[in-house]
């Protein structure tokens, strides 16, 4: 003891935690699989007998299911392109090029499509729609252009749940092709392929609108003409103070429309008024004027949450599931194939269907490929 000099002894123990980080790890997995044949000494000759190999994922192919979910997972929830998990792999003494990658990743979505489509069925069946889609790049072929192509966010506020699709354009064939003969109600943002598609149901589907959209373009407008778009953002910001406390009071759907029908014609007429008022006093131009033209020329869609209480009255969960891609395509910068940005909306599905469900999407995709 530096004090009396006697001998110290130990008299406890003082414990702290340490944060510690071990890298993955990429292993071998020998499978020994037993062979059975005659004793040497037997007269009869006949081929040896094999134990059957385990089921693999990808025929002729060394990568485990955990390899390959964890390379999805890499790819699609953490945006890394696969050119850097090539250098990850190199790193770790293992060389995958960036092509086998490639192939391997078109493989499992192959492997995972029926998934897809089992969950497409499911959200479409459920009669309410929501859409919502993002511009890509995608490549035509090695060394040639690139084109605009589009991946879509399909879901159902009644589904748990996400699907996405990739196609080459936009137009009225691409939208059809993904909702094919949908009856029921389709929530959007106003894009005009959404009309047409209800105008051509004759009467089976109906388009909802997305009050957030017009509450966006109100709030453009504040720096032209801030009294009055700031009349209309707080008018329409009462509409979803009415949506909030339904969301408090966790109403059912009759409920919820119960309190709707009680509360939003009131805030709908004092909006209704206001547009009224302002369209002939304002410019034909300007960011104003577009909110208004917006605001007019939605409205039947707009108020068709009267009608349903599960139509909600925007389309913000379906920008929510737009956004991953809008963060990845920072990283990634275009599809190398139409192939691949197919490949990329199936695995988009899981993995984020995964997400909303609070799923490890690595644990569930090893155990699907397996």
């Amino acid at each position: 003891c530096p004090v009396t000099h006697l001998p110290l002894i130990e008299v406890g123990e003082k414990l702290f935690e340490e944060l510690d980080y071990q890298p993955a790890r990429l292993a071998v997995v020998v499978h020994h699989c037993k062979l059975y044949g005659l004793p040497a000494a037997a007269e009869r000759q006949v081929e040896p007998l094999a134990a059957p190999l385990p089921p693999r994922v990808i025929e002729k192919s060394p990568a485990s299911a955990r390899l390959l979910a964890w390379m999805l997972v890499q790819k699609y929830r953490h945006h890394l392109p696969l050119y850097r998990q090539e250098e990850i792999f190199a790193r770790e003494g293992l060389q995958i090029p960036r092509q086998t990658q490639c192939d391997w990743v078109l493989a499992c979505a192959q492997l995972l499509g029926p998934i897809q489509a089992a969950l497409r069925r499911k959200i479409l069946d459920s009669r309410l729609l929501q859409l919502d889609d993002t511009p890509v790049q995608c490549q035509q072929g090695r060394g040639s252009h690139k084109i605009q192509a589009y991946l879509w966010a399909l879901l159902s506020p009644l589904v748990e749940g996400v699907v996405y699709d990739f196609t080459p354009g936009r137009g009225y064939d691409h939208v059809k092709a993904i909702v094919g003969d949908l009856q029921g109600i389709l929530v959007g943002d106003g894009y005009a392929v959404h009309a047409k598609l209800a105008e051509q149901s004759h009467g089976t589907l109906v388009t909802a609108g997305c009050w957030s959209h017009v509450l966006r373009k109100f709030r453009d407008a504040l720096p032209e003409a801030p009294r009055e778009a700031a009349a209309m953002v707080v008018a329409i910001g009462a509409l979803f103070a009415v949506e909030k406390a339904a969301d408090d009071l966790h109403l059912s759907a009759a409920e919820r429309l119960a309190l709707r029908q009680a509360r939003a014609p009131e805030l709908l007429a004092e909006i209704d008024g206001r547009r009224r008022a302002l369209a002939g006093r304002t410019s034909a131009q300007g960011q104003l004027a577009e909110a208004l033209g917006y605001l007019e020329n939605q409205w039947p869609s707009l108020v068709r949450f009267l009608d349903d209480g599960r139509v909600p009255i925007h389309n913000n969960d379906c920008e929510r599931a737009i956004r991953p891609i809008a963060v990845g395509r920072r990283n990634w910068l275009f599809a190398g194939s139409q192939r691949g940005g197919a490949a990329a909306a199936t695995v988009y599905s899981l993995i984020e269907s995964c997400r909303r469900a609070e799923v490890d999407p690595h644990a569930y995709l090893a155990d699907v490929l397996r």
